[in-house]
């Protein structure tokens, strides 16, 4: 089954969370919403490539509804724990994302940072899964098998290992 989607985990995936919670306390923020400065310097790259190939993008995370809105413009669809009403690891959420892609689980990858949130419940309901080793958790070792990087740079050439 051909690769079609690759929908993205939000926080230390694409965020750099840590950063924008240090830059909230600087500023004193009372608001508290991701932005495109938000980001990893290595994702809008890494849409652009996968875009290039013809493949469609999502991103969806443990987040609250607001944090959605900044990230519409460069994915296909957006989705948000709260606004689903499922967190993960849970079943339904994976469900939620293969039903907002609208393609087969097998045909979808996502790519997350985390092994108990993101990889292992991912690949439990059928999608293919890539772990991205960075923020809080990047020191846990990934399960036997499964692709890692350290980079989102790396993601188009490790497409073929998935």
């Amino acid at each position: 089954m051909a690769l079609s989607f690759v929908v993205f985990d939000v926080g230390e995936t694409l965020v750099d969370e840590a950063t924008a919670y240090e830059r909230w306390e600087a500023e004193g923020a009372t608001t508290f919403v991701f932005a495109d400065r938000d980001l990893h310097a290595d994702a809008l790259a890494c849409f652009g490539v996968l875009r290039e190939r013809g493949l469609r993008l999502g991103a969806a995370g443990n987040m609250y509804a607001h944090h959605e809105d900044f990230l519409r413009p460069h994915v296909d669809f957006v989705g948000s724990s709260e606004r689903w009403r499922v967190e993960k690891p849970a079943a339904g959420f994976f469900a939620r994302v293969a039903e907002e892609a609208g393609v087969p689980a097998g045909e979808i990858l996502y790519v997350g940072d985390r092994v108990d949130n993101d990889i292992v419940p991912a690949l439990a309901a059928g999608l293919r899964a890539v772990r991205i080793r960075r923020g809080a958790h990047a020191h846990v070792d990934s399960p036997p098998g499964t692709v890692t990087i350290d980079s989102l740079a790396e993601l188009p050439e490790a497409l073929a290992d998935v």
